[in-house]
Formats: structure tokens, sequence, C-alpha cells
């Protein structure tokens, strides 16, 4: 009997061992604060000594119970067998890895696992399914949904797109991924979305990588992502030139926010942000200017004909450097002056609150 169990035992290890190594291919980072198992603890659950399940039979030879009934019952038993082994905690990398071509490899014995997702969230599994809340941050969200498409791993794909939740951004972190254009990778971003919505947002011609921020905190978005604000909410003013025509150095656009804070942010399709944002709860809205005047003079304006032009040693230069001249005006209150009070009274009073609150823009590059 002993050495039944033994040759079970090592049976086990050679059938799993190639799995548990080859976790670390899949990349999903674990917080060094989650509690896991180790591997020891791991084949000594898959050990322990059980009694397997034989169901009732008639005189056929067929089980009494049927379907859902028998898988309840073989369920059951199996919980009584492991009731005294011990709880075995396991990361959701190895949980992926080891059940990804084997989605029974956990049956018997799975009310002694707690599967551990990267940010140490703990879940369960019932029937090979996991059960349980995860909440994560959206850069680790995107890493198991990526997982768990290398793997093929519909069970995972499932509990990933139907049960993770995502920890809410502040403004800052919403800023960041706008300008973190690279810092995702768009086909990955693209997968969280359905081709439907894409092809209602015209999304397949863009350039993807120019848009990787706007990408993500749209998934981000639809995934039930939050904005959080510390006080009151935050309104998102893009700046955008009435006309491109004479401008040079214009790859920036210029976004405001009623904190007082202003950022120049590089190849940014404020018509996609501002659709995200707004599906944060966080209010836009866009302003166009037809000159830049600094409170004393106009620095760049339009002619007659839509063309972009300014002053240089008392000549007329039918080119504007607009973010260039954008910084410069910006620096004091008198760049309200921009825009036009009569045509625009709203924006001109946004405008004018936030230079009277904070005296002068923090400017971000």
């Amino acid at each position: 009997m002993k050495t039944l169990k033994l040759l079970k035992f090592l049976i086990k290890i050679f059938l799993l061992a190639p799995a548990i190594l080859s976790t670390q291919s899949l990349a999903l980072a674990r917080s060094d604060e989650c509690q896991v198992s180790s591997d020891v603890e791991f084949f000594d659950l898959t050990a322990f000594p059980v009694e397997p399940y034989l169901p009732s039979l008639d005189e056929n030879g067929v089980p009494y119970l049927k379907g859902a009934d028998l898988a309840n019952a073989e369920i059951n038993h199996y919980r009584q067998q492991y009731e005294s082994a011990p709880i075995v905690r396991l990361s959701m990398d190895r949980y992926a890895s080891l059940t990804a071509n084997s989605p029974d490899a956990f049956k018997n014995f799975e009310s002694r696992l707690i599967v551990i997702d990267p940010e140490c969230n703990e879940l369960k599994l019932f029937f090979g399914n996991l059960i349980g809340k995860s909440v994560v941050k959206y850069t680790t969200y995107l890493a198991m949904y990526d997982a768990a498409n290398r793997l093929n791993h519909q069970p995972m794909r499932s509990f990933i797109e139907q049960r993770v939740k995502l920890k809410p951004k502040d403004i800052g972190d919403i800023l960041t991924i706008l300008k973190s254009d690279l810092a995702y990778d768009p086909t990955l971003v693209k997968s969280t979305l359905s081709d439907d919505f894409l092809d209602g947002l015209n999304l397949k011609g863009k350039k993807q990588h120019a848009i990787g921020g706007e990408l993500a905190l749209l998934s981000f978005a639809k995934k039930g992502g939050s904005a959080s604000f510390a006080g009151k909410k935050i309104e998102i003013l893009f700046i955008l030139p009435q006309t491109k025509r004479g401008l040079t150095n214009d790859e920036k656009l210029l976004v405001l926010l009623s904190d007082g804070s202003a950022h120049f942010i590089p190849d940014l399709d404020h018509e996609l942000a501002r659709y995200s944002l707004e599906q944060l709860g966080v209010p836009t809205s866009v302003v166009k200017v037809k000159h830049i005047h600094n409170g004393q003079k106009y620095l760049c304006q339009l002619d007659e004909v839509g063309h972009w032009y300014s002053i240089s040693n008392g000549s007329r230069v039918r080119e504007c450097n607009f973010n260039q001249v954008l910084m410069r005006a910006i620096q004091n209150g008198g760049w309200v002056t921009t825009f036009d009070e009569d045509n625009s009274p709203v924006t001109f009073d946004k405008i004018r609150r936030i230079f009277d609150e904070y005296g002068s823009l923090t400017v971000f590059d």
C-alpha cells in the first residue's frame, strides 16, 4: 500500500513539474505581500490519501444518480475526504498554467485550494470555476487578460471579463495614461473591446501606437473603471486652434484643468479622450481659439482667409509656432482675453475663475 502511494506521488510530480516550471513564462507579476504555498505543500496535497468515489449502481451497473446529482455527490465525497488536508494557497499564474490544458486537474481537491490573484485577492474554485471578488489596478487587469488569452484559458478569461473590478483612478493617473501612448500594447488593449464597439468609433484606421493612451483610457472606462476626486469634480478643457493652416509645432495639445494646472500632451486624440472621460464622469469642454493674446497684445491670430500669422519685427509672418506661443501666453491671467467674452461667455467665465482662484497656471510639458 505504501509503495502504491509513493508511486502515485512520484507520477503526479512527474506530470505537474513541467507545468509548474513553465509558469515563469506568464510574467503575471504578483505583489511581494501575497502569501502563497510552496511547491512541496502543493505536492503534499496532491498525494493526500483519499478513498475514490464509487457511485451506487443498479443491477445493470448503471449509477442511480445522473447529471448534476451525480457530479454533486462526487464533489461532496471528495470534500469530506480532503476535509483534514491542509489549505494550499496557489498563485494565479500557477493555477492558470496547471489548468490551461487540464481543466479538471484540481477537480477532487479544489475545496482545499485558494487562488491568489496578483494583488493578493483570495479566490475559490467551484466546479473548476473561479469565484470571489477581485479588485485590481488596470495594468494588472491587462496582464491577467493577456495571460488568459495566451493560454486560451476560457474559465479564467470568463472570470476576468465578468468578475474582475478595477480600482478607481484620480485625475493625475488619468493624465498619466493619456501621456503614455507607448506604455500600452494597442493590440492587447483593443482585444478587451468588442469589434462592433471599435467599428462604431471608427478606430480600425487609426495609428494605433499614437493613441495607445486614449485606447487604454477607453478600455478602462468600458470595463467599469471610475474617476475619483479628492474634493470637488475637476473639469478638463481641451484648447484647440480653430484651424491648423499656418501652424508649426502643433503636435501637442493644451489640456487645461479647473484645478489650475495645464498639460501639453503630444498626439492627443481629443475626441476619443473626451468620450472616455465623459464615460468616467469627468466633465469636459472643447475650446477653439482664433487668436492668442497675453493680455497686452496678440501673439498669433488668424487672417481674413483663415491662416495663422504672427508679427515679427513689425512684419507679418504667415505662420505661428503655436505651442511655444501658447505656453508663453498662459503664464499670466491676461491670457483669458484670448477668449471672446461676448461670443463664448461660459468658456470665458470658466477660465477667468481658474485664474481668479489660483493666480496663475502650473504648466506641465
